[in-house]
């Protein structure tokens, strides 16, 4: 089971200033070199160095703290703190070098809306139909492929909640925050185990959370079996927000299938699908005149029950291919009465 620890500034030594820096939302390693990803998406080498004494160092007080040795037998390590999330790969296996991947989790809302619009990450007219489906209590998917930024989207349409309307959340990383982000909301925090063989999982928090009396819930990340609890959970009338990783909001429902793993009751999982989950949203990666790359809201679709199929809202960042359904547009209408 991953410790909860706490690093030095001197433990930290040439990383320090990176994770100090609250535009730097990940950093990782391979040999020497140091990588940074910055603001909305771009990402940059660095000119600092890894030196071998560094990072021995910094391996064997993460190994120490975590009670786990960190060789070519175990070449994994993986440690967090109440911000960070730490992988470690060994160079038994990382042929380019030892490979560090530190992932933040900062108590903050990276963008606001207008810093969305601003630098490309939606366009006012896609906002505006989103913060309208969080009004009229619809529940979304948000895909990406690793490090896309999908937590970032999922902590802006949380902020969009009524503050009266309970949202609990459920994570084995506590990156969300949403209680220190937003104070005056009702938000409950559920931290959970990431397999179900050490405590309190990820499915006895959801079955949990149904009699704490909620609005939302609200899943970190679905990555396996807990995905068909989360969606028994919706299918009761509770609204919610989740992750997972794919590239395309068309491939949502079959990943969630895959997920739930059981064939013989595919045809009732895709009609509860259908029934239960509304909004599809796939963070994705932009390049400007000036080459730089960034983050910005590549899909949104709208998973049509009658049709079972994903009607597309957005694509390449580009508003309303589709007409919205009318469906679609009595509900947002009935929420801004």
């Amino acid at each position: 089971m991953t410790r909860q620890l706490e690093l030095s500034r001197e433990q930290y030594g040439v990383l320090w200033k990176y994770v100090i820096d609250e535009d730097i939302s990940d950093i990782d390693c391979i040999g020497h070199e140091i990588w940074v990803t910055k603001g909305l998406g771009q990402r940059v080498k660095v000119q600092d160095e890894l030196q071998e004494e560094f990072l021995a160092a910094f391996c064997q007080k993460l190994a120490t703290m975590q009670k786990r040795n960190f060789n070519p037998a175990m070449p994994l390590l993986e440690a967090e703190t109440n911000t960070l999330r730490i992988s470690v790969i060994h160079e038994s296996i990382s042929q380019g070098g030892r490979s560090i991947s530190i992932r933040k989790s900062l108590p903050k809302q990276r963008f606001t809306r207008q810093s969305a619009i601003n630098d490309g990450y939606a366009t006012k007219e896609i906002l505006d139909f989103l913060e309208g489906c969080v009004k009229a209590h619809f529940t979304f998917v948000i895909c990406g492929n690793p490090g896309s930024g999908k937590t970032e989207c999922a902590k802006y349409l949380a902020s969009t909640i009524g503050e009266c309307e309970r949202v609990i959340t459920v994570e084995d990383n506590l990156e969300w925050h949403l209680k220190k982000i937003h104070p005056r909301a009702d938000v409950v925090e559920l931290k959970v185990a990431a397999s179900e063989d050490e405590g309190f999982s990820y499915r006895d928090a959801i079955k949990a959370s149904l009699r704490q009396n909620p609005k939302w819930l609200m899943l970190s990340e679905a990555r396996g079996r807990e995905a068909r609890s989360l969606m028994e959970a919706w299918s009761t009338g509770i609204c919610g927000i989740t992750t997972l990783h794919t590239d395309d909001v068309r491939k949502i429902p079959e990943r969630i299938f895959n997920m739930i793993g059981n064939v013989y009751d595919g045809e009732r999982m895709e009609q509860q699908f259908y029934s239960d989950v509304d909004i599809g949203i796939m963070i994705g990666f932009a390049k400007n005149t000036r080459g730089r790359v960034y983050r910005r809201i590549e899909q949104v679709c709208y998973f049509d029950e009658a049709t079972r199929r994903a009607v597309m809202l957005v694509e390449d960042g580009k508003e309303f291919l589709e007409r919205l359904p009318n469906e679609v547009e009595r509900k947002i209408d009935k929420a801004k009465a």
